[in-house]
């Protein structure tokens, strides 16, 4: 085997792009997650975040996620809305008698 030479720029590229494939990886958590409990918005934002920060660490990354993933789970989730209808518009007066209350 040969001697393995790599330039410090080199180095940087390849830190770079493995930062930015962990970034993806990573941000597909509250990615999916996003889209599960109905909130896309912070999803996307969590998996954009994550793959652009992946670049300079993917520790800041796995920060990104892990916030993004909080909000998402921090959020109520948001429902359909319910049709709603009365069965009886007379309302029947209840009155107990009980002589043990008095």
């Amino acid at each position: 085997m040969g001697k393995f030479n790599i330039t410090y720029n080199e180095s940087l590229v390849y830190l770079g792009l493995i930062g930015i494939v962990l970034g993806v990886l990573l941000g597909l958590i509250p990615l999916i997650l996003g889209i599960k409990r109905k909130n896309r918005q912070y999803g996307i934002f969590g998996f954009l975040g994550s793959t652009i920060v992946g670049i300079l660490s993917p520790i800041l990354s796995v920060i990104v996620v892990a916030i993004f993933t909080w909000l998402i789970l921090k959020k109520p989730t948001v429902n359909e809305p319910v049709d709603v209808r009365v069965v009886n518009e007379n309302p029947v007066d209840i009155k107990i008698d009980n002589p043990e209350i008095r």
